[in-house]
């Protein structure tokens, strides 16, 4: 018996599609040790000759933000038009060309434009890959399929801070580069297109495709699950978008979509990936910040494990509450050391593990629920028909808030106070707490047609 047959092929594709999950991710880190190279005199270190500027360093944080905006509509369209397998392999050549750029890059402009290319890809990866691993998954371990997203992309997290401080630019960047690359070699040779999008064009291959997807299932029919694939289809009325946007259950799941994306962002995830090392120099802990940085990547990794194993157990929204009271409590910590810091006479030497310990609770909170859930939540909350459609715009708002956070980073210190701007963050996570408990269903177990029923309630 092949490998093929002894484990679940939807697990197998999954794995592979997720390679692109953690070439995606290191864009949202590798700011972090290329940073303080760029802000370096010696030429042997920094590439571009010369240190960047305080606005330079800025746009190269927040940069890739811009290009998820940009990208996110015409390749969330294009998955339905030509299918989700093309375009998730397409999405892997714009990271390559930005790691290409980084690597023998020595202007500044280029640095702008691989940024650029490495958020338009990012962006898209984020809903089609999502939504291509709903479609090919059964209900029964979908959540877990879903969830596993996030322990590549945080493995992706981890990386530019393992590697980057102690490889030159160059090098740094070419190992990068692998991932995307062995991506696309794989996911050619063994992906199937979505059942999803051939039943939508009325193509016998989806019977062919669900065989293969479920040759593991006893008793399997493919023309049982092809009815029910049609049956969701003509429950929103095929082709009239326009009709279904207007249902109840379209609206609630779109609304449930939207906050999720935003508080997910408006948390301050982006600026913590961007700045970490920052973060820490700033704090004046006696760890080293490279290493207190590898710490948070690492603690991160090994928190995206638990995701997985209880998503389908403890349920989405469990989880999301978890998630959420976990980073108001770290942020508020650690507002109040910065404050302190910045305001106080008395010495916080013997308290310099506060930062660390505060920023580990929240990433370890965050992965377990915000960082993976939203996605996985507006998959399964928005009908097919128009699911691409709507999440293309939570998408772009996630992403446009994402930018804001990053980018305004810095003034948000200089305005709020390095206190102030953590405390803003958990203000933002108790609002995504209350709309948590009172908006957002559970949807473990459930199949798109009984989630679609709870929200039309």
């Amino acid at each position: 018996m092949g490998l093929r047959e002894k484990i679940n092929y939807a697990y197998i594709v999954t794995f592979c599609g997720n390679l692109l999950a953690l070439t995606g991710d290191t864009t949202l880190t590798w700011s972090s040790p290329i940073l303080p190279k760029l802000n370096s005199n010696d030429s042997s270190v920094n590439p571009l000759g010369s240190p960047i500027t305080t606005n330079q360093e800025s746009w190269i944080g927040s940069l890739q933000y811009i290009g998820a905006m940009a990208g996110i509509l015409p390749f969330s369209t294009l998955a339905d038009l030509v299918g989700r397998k093309p375009v998730l392999l397409f999405l892997a050549v714009p990271h390559i060309f930005s790691f290409m750029f980084f690597a023998f890059a020595t202007d500044i402009n280029l640095y702008y434009v691989g940024r650029f290319l490495g958020g338009v890809s990012l962006s898209s990866v984020y809903i089609v890959l999502p939504m291509y691993v709903a479609e090919i998954a059964e209900d029964s371990y979908r959540g877990l399929l879903l969830v596993s997203y996030s322990t590549f992309a945080s493995f992706g997290d981890l990386l530019p801070y393992v590697l980057g401080p102690y490889l030159p630019v160059g090098w740094f960047n070419i190992v990068l580069a692998i991932f995307p690359i062995t991506f696309f070699i794989f996911f050619l040779l063994m992906a199937p297109e979505s059942p999803y999008y051939f039943v939508n064009k009325d193509d016998d291959r989806a019977e062919r495709i669900l065989r293969r997807l479920r040759r593991r299932k006893e008793n399997y029919k493919a023309a049982d699950e092809i009815q029910e694939i049609k049956l969701e289809k003509s429950r929103n009325q095929q082709g009239d978008i326009w009709n279904t946007l207007r249902k109840k259950y379209v609206i609630k799941g779109f609304l449930v979509a939207l906050g999720l994306s935003s508080f997910q962002q408006l948390s301050g995830l982006g600026a913590i990936l961007a700045y970490t090392e920052h973060i820490f120099q700033s704090a004046g802990t006696n760890i080293p910040a490279e290493i207190s940085a590898i710490i948070v990547g690492f603690v991160l990794f090994l928190a995206s494990f638990g995701g997985p194993l209880i998503v389908d157990k403890k349920g989405r929204k469990f989880l999301l509450l978890v998630s959420s009271i976990g980073c108001i409590v770290s942020q508020v910590i650690l507002g109040l050391y910065f404050y302190l810091q910045d305001n106080s006479d008395s010495s916080l030497e013997n308290w310099g593990w506060i930062p660390i310990a505060c920023l580990i609770t929240y990433v370890i909170t965050f992965n377990v629920g915000f960082g993976p859930l939203p996605f996985t939540i507006t998959s399964e909350v928005l009908p097919s028909n128009v699911k691409f459609y709507l999440a293309t715009v939570t998408g772009f708002t996630g992403w446009l808030m994402s930018f804001i956070v990053t980018k305004f980073f810095n003034n948000l210190n200089e305005s709020l106070g390095r206190g102030g701007t953590f405390w803003l963050f958990a203000g933002f996570c108790l609002c995504a707490l209350i709309f948590i408990i009172f908006v957002v269903p559970e949807t473990k177990g459930k199949s798109f047609q009984e989630i679609q029923i709870i929200l039309d309630r």
